[in-house]
Formats: C-alpha cells, structure tokens, sequence
C-alpha cells in the first residue's frame, strides 16, 4: 500500500487458528513485535522482564511474549517470542496487528519485496534462529537464489548484526563522496532519514518545511526536511531528494534508508547471508 512519500507491504498472520491480521514487513525493525491488544486476546505468556525499546522521537516499554503457533500466508512459523507495544495505524482506514521484523525474515536467508505487485517472497526454507552475538560485513560467498537475480540495478555490501535474537540490517550510504555511513534499510519507513550530528556534519541544506508521521510506538512526531545533495548507495547514484532528519533523542543511528528510495526502485532483495542488497529497474 502507498504511504505517504513511500510504500510498505502487509503480510496476513495467523495467531493461534485465528486472524488473518496485518503485520507489517519492517526490516528496520530488528524484532518482530505483536500489537498489546491482540497479545492480551490471546493470554501470549510473558518470557522475560519489560524492556524499553527505542524508536523515532520516543521510546517505549515492550513485554517479551512467546507465540506458539502463528503463520504467515498459510506458511508456519517457528514458535518465538515477540515483543508486545502499542501500534499505530497506518493511516485512517488500515490498523496494524504486528509487525514481521528481520529477525524473522533473517531466517529464510533473503527476501524479495515487490512494491509493484504488493507481494514478498523468501529464499528458502526457514531456519533456526541465531542464539549468539555476530558481525557479518558482505558481501559474503553465499549464493543470493538466482532468482532473485533478475533485472538487477544496484548491488551493494550489507552490514548484518546479529545480538541475542535481534538483527539489524545496515547499507552503506555516502553523500557527496564523502565516507560511507551505515544506515538501517528500513522497509517499513515511509520516508528515509538522517541524524542530526551527520546532517550537520555534512552540511545538509535544510528544506524549510517539515513532515509528520504516526512513529513506532504510536506517537506522532514532526520532522524537518533536508536536501540530500547528491547520495549513493554502495557504488550506485541516488537521486537528490528530501529526506528527514532524527530528532535528537529517540532511535540513535546514522540514519534510516526508507520505502521512499527502496519503493520507486521496484522491488529491493535483503539477502541476509550473503550481505547484500539488490535493487530492481523502477
């Protein structure tokens, strides 16, 4: 579905024989996580103490839930804990139960998200989860499915951290030749985003005007624009554009590339064991 400057991509998910419900599918998102009112509706059991979690302009606190049976489009999932939050809605018309994160996505190897058919696809068969701490900088010589491998615009290293479940996919991104920056590929944003000390630091031209999103966690937050100036990914030319800049408090990171630049390219291809991502002809 369109949101805003970008698009996103709805999986439907079964809970327990129930549903189908709205999950998002957020790479940026490094754990799944499961709306308070729905985990509540199906007394999910709590498997660890409360946590505060971070997200654009606030935080909040989450619960560890386990899940024992759920499926996404009729595909079983391995039982795991999510973390309940309170979720926003999309927009006016479109709840959100949860959201599919790369901790998840991880475990099929790669992904393919088609912003044009509204469609994802996996690259294998799903594995056990990751227990350990691990930094994978690609590309690796772990094949990406071939076919994965078509029509094929931009190929660029991935950084995949891996820490105690969580894992967190990070492109670089450099702006006007200067060094790389790791910022989170984030298909679940509707725009992408730069921290303030970077904008700053690279003298980013601001666009005097601003934009708003309903965040993670349910809290709307104001964002000023600035301009790109001229940005690659990898060894691939971004188009100048408007991208927003992080409040000062909230999410720490360089930045976020968003479904804006991911959306417009066609179809993106995360390929977490490889460490690499590839982006389709718009």
């Amino acid at each position: 579905m369109r949101l805003g400057k970008g698009a996103v991509v709805l999986a439907s998910v079964c809970i327990e024989g129930a549903g189908p419900f709205p999950f998002l599918v957020d790479s940026g998102s490094a754990r799944s996580v499961i709306d308070t009112q729905l985990s509540q509706r199906f007394h999910l059991r709590r498997v660890g103490a409360p946590e505060q979690a971070g997200g654009i302009g606030c935080s909040a606190t989450v619960v560890p839930r386990h899940v024992s049976s759920w499926a996404v489009d009729g595909l079983i999932l391995k039982p795991q804990a999510l973390v309940s939050a309170s979720l926003p809605e999309l927009d006016a018309s479109q709840p959100l139960a949860g959201v599919i994160g790369s901790d998840v996505l991880s475990r099929f190897g790669s992904v393919r998200i088609d912003y044009r058919t509204q469609t994802m696809s996996l690259g294998g068969p799903e594995q056990a989860s990751p227990t350990g701490s691990d930094v994978l900088e690609g590309p690796t010589s772990a094949p990406t499915p071939a076919q994965f491998l078509k029509g094929v615009r931009v190929d660029a290293a991935l950084t995949v951290v891996t820490q105690k479940g969580a894992v967190g996919v990070y492109a670089p991104i450099r702006f006007d030749g200067s060094g790389a920056r790791l910022f989170i590929v984030d298909t679940g944003a509707e725009i992408s985003m730069v921290s303030p000390l970077l904008a700053r630091s690279l003298h980013l031209v601001p666009a005097h005007r601003s934009v708003t999103l309903s965040a993670a966690f349910g809290c709307p937050v104001s964002l000023v624009e600035v301009q790109s100036g001229r940005w690659a990914l990898g060894p691939a030319s971004l188009g100048p554009q408007l991208i927003a800049r992080l409040p000062a408090f909230g999410l720490q990171t360089d930045g976020l590339l968003g479904s804006d630049v991911l959306s417009r390219e066609g179809a993106v291809v995360i390929d977490y064991r490889s460490a690499r991502i590839l982006l389709e002809s718009g």
